[in-house]
């Protein structure tokens, strides 16, 4: 357990944080703080995972040794190692974190982080954030650093939403505060210090494809569960490998995420039944490293002048919108 120092919320009262497998040793513990209570109010249906999987993940099968499996007569292995960090007020769960090693890359994935909308402000997202990397460079020495997916943002359509905005007032519509989010998630993480993986010639992001998360689909459907993410990175500092080049990273970080971590977590639950699976998911990814094999990467910061214009903007529309 580590105390959280520093004055938030409307009482002074202690904030600690606690770590799976550390502090929490069981199910009914985990449960008992009301994480998953938590974790439902800040992420939509599409984004959680199933409260059972993320035991099973957190306290059984993604405990840092080595599994394996075969198939179609090839072996397969990966070693995972999976923590929650839960932030505590008075026991309770006001804040999580949820991120994977992957001891094959040295790569931590972030999967979740969120704070309960009463104690957003005063600085303790970030407090938190940087006292779980503290904490995560301490459970694992080797790690080079931490890697993410955010969902891609247009533009355009941003700024034709906040120009209506200015004019009408109107309630922002469903599908358009999920478009304002993508921005302001990116915006959060570029505040912390992270870079976007881009193409060097013409500075945009660089576009992976997750694979359907869903392999219980029919196969037919799988297309339909795709998602393009842009993937940022924040190296460790001081981690002697954090001086490769930036495309090295990038293609160790997509195999890192989409096949380490998802396809070879989800076939090995039924590796004579996803076989089928595990051949698109790896043709999928395979395609996104050719695609971009010859393409010089560059680590920058994500957020350029047009996002910065965007977001003074929609700050004067002084719209309370939780990301």
């Amino acid at each position: 357990m580590r105390v959280l120092d520093g004055s938030y919320g409307d009482g002074p009262q202690a904030l600690d944080i606690v770590v799976t497998r550390h502090d929490v040793l069981d199910e009914a513990s985990f449960r008992s703080t009301g994480v998953h209570e938590l974790y439902e109010q800040l992420f939509p249906a599409i984004e959680r995972d199933s409260p059972d999987d993320i035991v099973r993940w957190l306290l059984s099968d993604d405990v840092g040794e080595p599994r394996h499996f075969s198939v179609g007569g090839r072996q397969m292995s990966y070693r995972l190692d999976s923590r929650c960090f839960i932030l505590r007020a008075a026991g309770r769960a006001i804040g999580l974190g949820f991120f994977t090693y992957d001891h094959a890359s040295d790569l931590i994935f972030c999967n979740h982080v969120g704070i309960a909308k009463a104690w957003r402000g005063g600085g303790l997202a970030r407090a938190f954030y940087r006292e779980m990397v503290a904490m995560l460079d301490a459970l694992f020495p080797r790690n080079i650093g931490v890697v993410l997916e955010v969902e891609p943002y247009d533009r355009d359509r941003l700024d034709a939403i906040i120009a209506d905005l200015e004019l009408t007032g109107r309630p922002l519509a469903a599908d358009e505060q999920a478009a304002i989010r993508r921005l302001l998630r990116a915006r959060w993480y570029d505040k912390l210090g992270y870079a976007m993986f881009c193409n060097a010639l013409t500075m945009q992001p660089l576009l992976c494809r997750s694979p359907c998360l869903d392999p219980c689909l029919p196969s037919s459907e799988w297309a339909e569960g795709e998602e393009n993410y842009w993937l940022m990175w924040q190296a460790r500092t001081g981690a002697p490998s954090a001086q490769r080049r930036a495309s090295e990273f990038w293609q160790n970080a997509v195999a890192a995420i989409y096949i380490e971590i998802l396809a070879k977590s989800l076939v090995d639950d039924d590796p004579n039944g996803r076989r089928d699976y595990w051949d698109y998911a790896t043709a999928l990814v395979a395609q996104t490293m050719q695609q971009t094999m010859m393409t010089d990467v560059r680590l920058v910061r994500c957020l350029g002048d047009e996002d910065s214009a965007l977001l003074s903007r929609w700050r004067r529309l002084a719209i309370d919108l939780p990301i």
